[in-house]
């Protein structure tokens, strides 16, 4: 059930199924930069092994997630994954309850990531028929925050939560993007 219906294309990025064998050795690259896994739960990987086995094994055979390699259109270098939650009905509407991404530092504040995210948004709205989406960063991981923020995601709660890697409790916070805010920030609405 992981796997994508349909890949995605846009101008910067193209966003397909992740490719176990063919992605793996441009994503243990991608994952050597420490800066990655300031705000993630996983560290640098050992070898190219853990990230086929661990990483994107994962991410590709997931039952509760879509996941698709994100490739730059114009070099089909692997620069990113990206990957919400299968849709689900609660309170009779149709939600996705996460929403991540990772892009390799070399991409990042280049567009790449408001691409990807716009590509995986309009395929969730439009083709899955999702009322809306919720995702959630740790307050001090910034750069996320201002992320949703600017892609029309608005603050939900704020909650502590233990975060291993730090050892200790951090606040999580929480936000919703609904169709009706990203089809008004789209221009979608009539």
């Amino acid at each position: 059930m992981g796997t994508p219906m349909k890949s995605l294309i846009g101008r910067l990025v193209t966003l397909r199924p992740i490719d176990v064998e063919r992605d793996a050795p441009e994503w243990y690259e991608a994952m050597q930069e420490p800066e990655m896994h300031l705000w993630t739960g996983n560290n640098i990987p050992i070898d190219v092994d853990e990230v086929k086995d661990v990483v994107l094994e994962t991410y590709a055979n997931h039952p509760e997630i879509f996941s698709w390699c994100i490739r730059e259109s114009k070099t089909d270098k692997m620069v990113g994954i990206y990957w919400i939650g299968v849709p689900f009905i609660s309170n009779e509407q149709r939600l996705v309850t996460f929403d991540a991404q990772r892009i390799a530092k070399p991409y990042w504040r280049k567009g790449y990531t408001r691409e990807a995210r716009s590509l995986v948004y309009d395929y969730a709205f439009t083709d899955l028929g999702v009322e809306e989406i919720r995702a959630s960063a740790w307050e001090r991981n910034t750069n996320s925050c201002l992320s949703m923020e600017s892609a029309g995601f608005e603050l939900v709660r704020l909650y502590p939560r233990f975060n291993p890697k730090y050892d200790s409790d951090l606040t999580e916070v929480e936000y919703v993007l609904r169709r009706a805010k990203w089809q008004q920030l789209n221009g979608r609405l009539s």
